[in-house]
């Protein structure tokens, strides 16, 4: 499904492409996810200083998303995805354009990523899908999860979890909503519906962006990771307008 955003304030950006990616808060350079150029399963992700904020400081969804009638195809877990209306909370924080959702079970080889500092992640060729948290995980309210957990085991309506890829080719999104839902959903051994959300054209990476985010990921980059973040900031740049 295709829809726009005419009127977004532009407080969560992704830019960047199937290699590599970044994620604006507030216009300021957050997150980043890229292959270290060191072979198939160097994968890195980053968090840009403590100072930052967490998505929780600029978000806001309804209670819908706890149980939003989505129900996925027994073969292919592909469902219908909601009408666009039912996120505008969310999709108003997105920049302006177009985009498109889809919904669907997340594949059994799922990866959550919680970058507290500059590391470097194994990824394997069977997984299909990695979601890097934008806030705490895992999350601290214990009896939220529970009562997810515990909703899911029931084989009631499935919670949904909403991320954001910067490309349809995109195997790494960043989970804008859902945190309590994904732990819920990894303590009860089921695959979680995930609402997926792509910017119709891929937005590059700009030079200003990314001589803020330099400044920021190296600074507190561990001195045996100056090399691979690097290697990804060389490529950003080449990508960048």
């Amino acid at each position: 499904m295709s829809f726009d955003v005419p009127d977004g304030h532009g407080v969560i950006e992704v830019t960047g492409d199937e290699g590599g990616s970044m994620l604006l808060l507030a216009g300021d350079p957050v997150l980043l996810e890229a292959n270290d150029g060191c072979g198939s399963v160097g994968w890195l992700a980053a968090r840009a200083g403590t100072g930052c904020p967490g998505l929780s400081e600029v978000k806001y969804l309804t209670e819908w998303l706890s149980a939003p009638g989505l129900v996925p195809d027994p073969r292919t877990g592909q469902a219908e995805p909601p009408d666009p209306e039912c996120l505008r909370p969310l999709l108003s924080l997105l920049a302006s354009g177009r985009y498109v959702m889809t919904a669907a079970v997340a594949p059994h080889h799922l990866r959550v990523v919680h970058p507290r500092a500059l590391q470097v992640h194994g990824w394997y060729a069977d997984e299909e899908l990695a979601l890097v948290t934008t806030d705490a995980w895992p999350p601290h309210d214990h009896r939220a999860v529970r009562r997810y957990r515990d909703h899911i085991r029931a084989g009631g309506d499935l919670p949904a979890l909403v991320v954001l890829f910067p490309t349809a080719e995109s195997w790494v999104g960043y989970l804008l909503d859902g945190h309590h839902k994904l732990a819920a959903y990894e303590q009860a051994g089921v695959p979680p519906m995930v609402i997926r959300l792509t910017p119709q054209v891929p937005r590059p990476f700009r030079r200003d962006d990314l001589n803020r985010a330099w400044a920021a990921f190296s600074d507190r980059a561990p001195r045996d990771q100056d090399a691979a973040l690097g290697r990804v900031f060389s490529y950003m740049r080449a990508e960048s307008v």
